[in-house]
């Protein structure tokens, strides 16, 4: 039995799916189950990583778990399903964690992968650069007044979509091999958000015009909505571009297939825009 947490995001629906294609048996954890519309067969359970007391029911019989850290990170959960019996996590990291702890972001997720190394589980990590469904956060703009206005819009980074992400999670949690390993995942290509835009527009035939947003102004506005260490992280990490603008090839050798590029994910994503 597989357990997969975070089961109704955009990378924890596609474990699912993919596990569940290939026959093996899946369990999807998730606060309202019965909103989740997973496919026939999989074993759905109501459950909140926060909340300690439901989970020794999600992880009854369960070997090997997907762990998508919760945006209030809670670092009990691997100890708690060690515990339980499980025997491997395959944990969804950042590959901002090369910055190091002084940044809140890069201390969020080292945190999470020392919590699995100390549980004593085997594990797996998944360190992304950054993910194409960022995008979907300027759909607005796009719908009403044809622009998309950032920050760091010249920062460029290989973005990898999340089916691919999804992909390589589901050959870690289902086959051998990947035990102990760091993968570090990036798309096909190192993309800016002026060139991602730009890339939507041709794909849904319209204009879309770009703002690169000043970062003073950019600022006032992050600190409206997040703790002020993150918003410092987000600028240091801004910083450090160069750091995670190369293509790896760890997709293709874990999966055996290329990894999409923007405007694949664009096509499939193109109703979301209009």
């Amino acid at each position: 039995m597989i357990l997969v947490t975070g089961a109704t995001g955009s990378v924890g629906r596609e474990v699912v799916r993919l596990l569940h294609k290939d026959g093996l048996r899946v369990r999807a954890l998730s606060r309202n189950p019965e909103k989740a519309n997973f496919p026939a067969g999989v074993e759905e359970v109501a459950g909140d990583l926060m909340k300690p007391e439901t989970l020794p029911a999600a992880l009854d019989g369960v070997e090997n778990v997907f762990w998508m850290l919760p945006l209030a990170a809670d670092f009990n959960f691997p100890r708690i399903a060690r515990q339980s019996g499980v025997r491997h996590i395959v944990l969804l990291s950042a590959a901002t964690v090369e910055i190091g702890v002084e940044n809140a972001i890069a201390r969020l997720h080292l945190n999470a992968e020392q919590a699995v190394k100390e549980s004593g589980a085997s594990w797996t990590f998944l360190r992304p650069n950054g993910f194409m469904t960022d995008a979907f956060r300027w759909k607005d703009s796009i719908r009403s007044e044809g622009v998309v206005r950032v920050p760091f819009g010249d920062l460029s980074i290989p973005i990898i979509d999340s089916r691919d992400t999804a992909a390589v999670a589901a050959k870690a949690l289902s086959s051998n091999g990947h035990e102990g390993k760091i993968y570090t995942l990036t798309g096909p290509e190192p993309l800016t958000r002026r060139q991602q835009v730009r890339i939507l527009g041709e794909v849904l035939g319209r204009d879309i015009g770009f703002e690169t947003i000043p970062d003073d102004i950019a600022r006032e506005h992050m600190l409206r909505q997040m703790p002020v260490e993150i918003v410092d992280a987000l600028f240091d990490l801004s910083k450090h571009g160069q750091r995670f603008s190369t293509v790896l090839p760890t997709v293709e050798e874990v999966t055996g297939w290329t990894p999409r590029t923007f405007k694949q994910w664009a096509i499939d994503h193109s109703e979301a825009f209009r």
